[in-house]
C-alpha cells in the first residue's frame, strides 16, 4: 500500500459508524476511535475502538464476529486496504482507561 495515499482516520471512523448502524440494531454508539497501528508481523492495520452504551442486552456475538466482513468492502470503496482490528468497549469501562 506504499503507493496509495492513506485515508484519514476520521474518514475511516465515519465509515465504521455507518456500517455499525447498518448491522447493529439499537446500538447506542458513544464514539469510534481509529488509530494507525501494526500487527504482530509488522503489517499496517487500523486499530478501531467502538465505544458503546451496553443498555439492557449484550452485543450480538454473531454480529460482532462478522462485522469486519461487512466493514472491509466499505473501506475498500475508499481505497483503504489496511485490515481493521476492532475492539468493542462499554462506555463505563472505556472511561476507566482514560
Amino acid at each position: 500500500m506504499a503507493d496509495i495515499e492513506r485515508t484519514s482516520t476520521e474518514r475511516v471512523a465515519r465509515i465504521v459508524r455507518e456500517v455499525l448502524r447498518q448491522h447493529f440494531d439499537g446500538l447506542r454508539l458513544v464514539s469510534v476511535e481509529v488509530e494507525e497501528g501494526r500487527d504482530a508481523g509488522g503489517d499496517p492495520v487500523l486499530d478501531v475502538i467502538v465505544v458503546y452504551e451496553p443498555g439492557d442486552r449484550a452485543l450480538d456475538v454473531a454480529r460482532v464476529v462478522g462485522f469486519v466482513r461487512h466493514l472491509r468492502p466499505a473501506l475498500a470503496e475508499i481505497g483503504e486496504e489496511r485490515f481493521p482490528v476492532v475492539s468493542y468497549i462499554p462506555a463505563d469501562e472505556f472511561a476507566e482507561t482514560a
